[in-house]
């Protein structure tokens, strides 16, 4: 894994420019050095997990513009939102699991769910706000922006559904299903419109 590591971020290095190499480097090192020991020690680990795990768009970015323009950082954004939904389902589905192996997960301090699920709920509330910001912001048309918006409505109503359930099991595997679904059906259609309007 180390040898990979250091050939990967070399080849970005020698192939596009330092910045990737660099970006390529933190996300390396923030996912082994931060969020894995984390996993055993606080509930944070999630969040802090998220950052490297939404790091590799703006590697990608880096290596094809030599810099971070505010789009790669709303993909950024876009990405880090994402996986809470998705990765708080995760957890309250299996917090038995990451229970008996010794993680430290928010579902396995929050006996009824309400913490878990509020900070799902949260999270997909602010993730449609940053899919509408390329919009909003003119990198897009309103052919993504009404993608965006369905696709927001998508989420967001197992979200709240895993927020207001009284046995929150199986909303909280819908929610899971539903943000696999989203992300690959918001993200193709925002690179055509970009790709379109080259």
């Amino acid at each position: 894994g180390f040898c990979l590591s250091v050939l990967g971020s070399y080849i970005l290095f020698a192939g596009a420019n330092m910045l990737a190499a660099c970006l390529t480097v933190a996300t390396i090192a923030s996912y082994v050095l931060l969020y894995t020991p984390l996993k055993r020690v606080t509930t944070w680990n999630t969040i802090i997990g998220a950052i490297p795990g939404a790091l590799p768009p703006l590697i990608g970015w880096a290596a094809a513009e030599g810099r971070i323009s505010t789009l790669g950082w709303i993909l950024f954004a876009i990405l880090f939102l994402w996986q809470m939904p998705h990765f708080f389902a995760i957890a309250w589905t299996h917090r038995k699991d990451y229970a008996n192996g010794g993680f430290v997960m928010l579902s396995n301090v929050d006996a009824n769910g309400r913490k878990v699920s509020r900070q799902a709920c949260y999270f997909s509330f602010a993730l449609v706000i940053s899919t509408l910001l390329p919009v909003i912001l003119g990198y897009t048309t309103w052919f993504f922006g009404v993608v965006a918006i369905v696709g927001g409505i998508y989420i967001l109503r197992p979200s709240i559904a895993f927020l207001k359930a009284e046995e929150r099991d199986q909303a909280a595997r819908k929610l899971f299903f539903a943000s696999i679904f989203y992300l690959p059906a918001v993200l193709v259609p925002l690179v055509l419109d970009l790709w379109l309007l080259g």
